[in-house]
């Protein structure tokens, strides 16, 4: 009866580790998939920081102009 029971409990951790390896490969398999998409995110907000910063340097140069342009009669 020993043995039975020794080789149901070895079955049983054998079944258990079998499962956590599965599950362990699937959350490897997952992270390696959200990998591409977090690099897209992330892309994607450098991408709209870049053209927020391309519109305030085009409006600074603007005011800029604008400013010699308000001076620069003023000097003659």
């Amino acid at each position: 009866m020993a043995n039975a029971h020794n080789g149901v409990v070895i079955m049983y951790l054998a079944l258990v580790e079998e499962l956590a390896t599965e599950h362990s490969r699937d959350a490897m398999q997952q992270a390696e998939q959200l990998r591409p998409a977090r690099k897209f995110l992330t892309l994607r907000r450098a991408s709209r920081m870049e053209r927020k910063a391309e519109r305030r340097m085009v409006e600074a140069w603007r005011r800029a102009a604008e400013l010699r342009a308000t001076v620069e009669p003023a000097d003659y």
